[in-house]
């Protein structure tokens, strides 16, 4: 059960809106010039960086894990049981209709908590990761360009 609490959060935490810019997100294959790459790394480093963005995205996620900790879990589980039926051929045990994951694990309220405690470290470690790699984009760069020449390609 900690598992599944811990990986609800971990989603959640994942899918929280970052508001990044539509020059942000880059579609596979689209060539990037390293001017707009450095100043999108640039600009993402400093936003996770800032005191501010992390209090705003700590409480939000903190706030969307205490909602997930709130919602009926039998619906979810009904739906794994379907899958899990269709694999192994087994039932999953009935859960009941008001079971939440804060009923079922009373210590799982404690999450959202150090979650927004410990996000801003995260998202500092998330700025300085990508001033490496800013750092060291063109040598990436480089060695990408050896390789599609020394490689062979696909017909």
């Amino acid at each position: 059960m900690r598992k599944l609490i811990l990986a609800t959060m971990a989603t959640a935490a994942l899918a929280a809106p970052m508001s990044l810019s539509a020059q942000e997100v880059v579609e596979i294959g689209e060539p990037i010039h390293d001017q707009d790459a450095s100043q999108d790394l640039s600009g993402f480093a400093e936003r996770m960086q800032d005191p501010d963005t992390q209090r705003e995205l700590a409480l939000m996620v903190r706030t969307m894990g205490e909602i997930l900790l709130d919602l009926p879990i039998a619906p979810l589980v009904a739906a794994a049981g379907e899958m899990s039926e269709d694999l192994t051929g087994k039932d999953l045990p009935p859960v009941d209709p008001d079971a939440t994951l804060r009923k079922i694990a009373p210590l799982s309220s404690r999450a959202p908590e150090e979650i927004e405690r410990n996000l801003p470290r995260a998202l500092n470690a998330m700025g300085s990761m990508a001033k490496a790699l800013e750092t060291m984009a063109p040598t990436l760069r480089d060695m990408a360009a050896r390789m599609k020449t020394i490689t062979p390609q696909a017909d």
